[in-house]
């Protein structure tokens, strides 16, 4: 199978960024893709948008990125949509 990666990265806020990722990852998940979104903002919008209380999570993208934790433990699964979170 092939992977595709898809990146929406914009230093300003405000701009959709977290609306352009959660909405269309949920319909791909519908459709039977696997869809992980990697939530490297620290406030954790696309994370608490799928429903993943960020303050109960033992490990994080930064863990990831520190390479103390890795994706598989570092994944969550959204309360709805079908797709995986790492914040």
């Amino acid at each position: 199978m092939n992977a595709c990666v898809i990146a929406v990265v914009n230093q300003k806020g405000g701009v959709g960024k977290t609306t352009t990722v959660v909405n269309p990852a949920a319909g791909l998940a519908e459709l039977g893709r696997r869809v992980l979104i990697v939530d490297l903002d620290p406030q954790g919008n696309a994370t608490m948008g799928s429903g993943i209380a960020k303050q109960a999570l033992q490990q994080s993208g930064y863990q990831v990125l520190l390479g103390d934790a890795t994706i598989e433990q570092a994944r969550q699964p959204a309360k709805q949509g079908g797709y995986d979170v790492p914040f």
